[in-house]
């Protein structure tokens, strides 16, 4: 994946932006949105608004963290591709999550009723029965 390519964009339907996992549930909102609508790509390690690369501590840690939140925290199972972009003296970390063919997809601890998602433009909205 092209990291500058990528950071002259918007966030938008495929991509959002994350300066952290400091709180995951915004971060498995995204991936579950991603999944059950046309894919994308979450950067952590990026700000919002600005697109200024903070970058990200531990990065191995980071890789492991957010793949183990995903396995352990949605469902059907999801399995996005998880790699470490390498940026001046940091990483990014770059979730790639593809449009499913196992929809819906969902957050498990709130079932499938109040756990699925959809993307709309650059947000993350409940899924409608």
């Amino acid at each position: 994946m092209d990291l500058l390519d990528a950071l002259r964009r918007p966030e938008g339907k495929t991509l959002e932006f994350k300066r952290d996992l400091s709180s995951p549930e915004g971060f498995l909102r995204t991936v579950v949105a991603f999944a059950n609508t046309a894919g994308g790509i979450v950067l952590v390690g990026v700000e919002d608004g600005t697109r200024r690369v903070r970058g990200v501590a531990k990065p191995l840690v980071l890789e492991e963290r957010a793949a183990n939140l995903i396995s352990d925290s949605i469902s059907p199972r999801l399995l996005p591709d998880i790699e470490l972009l390498s940026y001046r003296k940091t990483n990014v970390l770059a979730v790639q999550v593809f449009p499913s063919g196992a929809r819906p997809h969902f957050l498990t601890r709130a079932g499938i009723e109040a756990g699925t998602y959809v993307r709309v433009g650059s947000t993350n909205r409940h899924a409608d029965v």
